[in-house]
């Protein structure tokens, strides 16, 4: 159901609009939608196009006509009358880094969307970091917190986490999903190193790790940590999603669903490992 009224909607329109941001910031509206849409699957409106795409570039990048708030009234788009989730993805996006890269500009469009947000019981939160830039996402403002969302406080693996995301969101060729298969290994690796202490997880062959051999490092963590019978199918699941991103790190024919797997993959170890080592307790989770 949708809860987002259109009287809240058009009063973020009409703040947008009327303030200093446009909407698309640093990128052009043809590459901003495309963060969001296939506009080449969507219909033109001009019938010397065939797709979204062209119509839009010719109107909006090439010649700008109409009016600067020409998105939120597109059929196409249903940003006004459409799903909860399509609008505040919509305005998610246009804090993103990558369009906003001025954190205090985008800090400033948060706080002005959730003054009217919040009314239907929404907001906008900041869930991480990329590049020392603020990544926001949509959450109904009376929900718990989400465990999984949270920084882990290790600061190198949240950096990397936030960048295999936005490498994930933004690869287009082969090379680039293998480019999200290297941050995962280097993920993997600088997860070891935070986690592993030598004299609490001994080896499991006798063979010292290497300071870049994050499997024997996280294998030797696992074994210690979550050891016992009662733990065998979460040493099970550490170990298959170590496995599954490992193997996908070197895939020299990446698509995208490799790279979606391996990124996947990588976080769900991220993840255990924080909720293993103390770092994601039940006070998160609003009790």
């Amino acid at each position: 159901m949708k809860t987002i009224s259109e009287v809240t909607r058009r009063a973020i329109v009409d703040a947008l609009v009327a303030g200093p941001h446009h909407w698309a910031g640093r990128l052009n509206e043809v590459d901003f939608l495309s963060r969001l849409y296939d506009l080449n699957a969507l219909p033109s409106d001009d019938r010397r196009y065939q797709t979204a795409a062209g119509d839009i570039r010719q109107h909006r990048v090439n010649n700008l006509d109409g009016d600067p708030d020409w998105v939120f009234y597109d059929h196409r788009f249903e940003l006004l009358r459409g799903s909860d989730a399509a609008f505040v993805q919509f305005l998610a996006e246009t804090v993103h880094p990558t369009v906003r890269p001025q954190s205090e500009h985008a800090w400033q469009l948060v706080e002005a969307y959730n003054c009217e947000l919040r009314r239907d019981g929404w907001e906008l939160v900041h869930t991480g970091e990329i590049s020392g830039r603020p990544v926001f996402s949509a959450r109904r403002a009376d929900a718990q917190p989400e465990v999984f969302e949270e920084p882990t406080g290790w600061t190198k693996v949240d950096r990397q986490v936030d960048e295999i995301r936005l490498r994930l969101r933004e690869s287009q060729t082969e090379e680039q999903f293998q480019s999200v298969g290297h941050m995962c290994r280097e993920t993997m690796i600088s997860l070891a190193q935070a986690v592993y202490d030598r004299n609490r997880h001994p080896p499991l062959d006798g063979t010292e790790p290497s300071a870049t051999d994050a499997k024997r490092m996280l294998d030797a963590f696992i074994a210690v940590e979550l050891a016992g019978p009662a733990n065998a199918d979460a040493r099970r699941h550490a170990r298959a999603a170590f496995d599954l991103a490992n193997g996908l790190q070197h895939d020299r024919t990446a698509e995208f669903r490799d790279a979606a797997l391996c990124s996947e993959a990588t976080v769900s170890v991220v993840r255990l490992a924080a909720i293993v080592s103390g770092r994601r307790e039940r006070t998160e989770l609003g009790d």
